[in-house]
């Protein structure tokens, strides 16, 4: 059993920390508090459970879940090749789960936290930065994985993908970031398998997207 932990961001040279931990202020500024600990199905299989949802998040095939290290760089868990260290890996799927605090007086909708994403990434990269809304992955119970594509055509920038699933009292976002000599299709790929795979359990009944 492993236990989802309280994301933690700290300051680091590294484009990813930085990026994490501004978007991440944000968050929390912003009516949403950081997902405390729980525990996963197995070594390599996470499990949340929200108040009216519970989330069964595993990796793509030949991926295996990173907790500390993953921590470390501000997010609940990661998703790396097997075989590959964190500091190293060619490919990873952050994935980090907060709670949207009730308050009547200053609500939070998935679309403001989807604009001041993108407005902190163009921010963080520059105006160069291409960024835009992909087709939607809508699991079974009919929840939508919401995306965004990242590009930049004047020079490499390690993110590619941010999603973001809205549960009512959670939200869980996920991002894609990959080394200069990856294949950006390969990526992308594993990535979309990763929410593919998600599954979500709704009032006793299992959903798979």
């Amino acid at each position: 059993m492993i236990k989802l932990a309280k994301p933690r961001a700290t300051a680091d040279k590294c484009t990813m920390r930085k990026l994490i931990l501004f978007i991440f202020t944000w968050l929390l500024a912003s009516g949403l508090s950081a997902q405390e600990a729980k525990t996963g199905l197995d070594n390599n299989t996470a499990f949340y459970e929200g108040e009216s949802l519970s989330y069964i998040i595993s990796p793509p095939e030949n991926f295996v879940m990173v907790e500390h290290e993953a921590e470390v760089d501000g997010y609940s868990f990661a998703f790396i090749p097997d075989g590959e260290r964190y500091d190293s890996a060619q490919v990873r799927i952050g994935i980090n789960i907060f709670r949207i605090k009730a308050d009547k007086e200053k609500s939070v909708t998935l679309d403001d936290i989807i604009a001041e994403d993108t407005t902190a990434l163009r921010k963080h990269f520059g105006e160069s930065l291409i960024t835009y809304e992909v087709d939607s992955v809508v699991t079974k119970s009919g929840h939508a994985i919401r995306s965004l594509y990242l590009n930049d055509t004047t020079r490499f920038i390690p993110n590619a993908m941010i999603s973001y699933l809205y549960g009512g009292t959670e939200i869980l976002i996920f991002d894609l970031t990959l080394v200069l000599d990856y294949p950006r299709f390969m990526a992308e790929q594993h990535y979309m398998d990763c929410l593919k795979k998600l599954k979500i359990l709704v009032k006793g009944k299992l959903e798979t997207g």
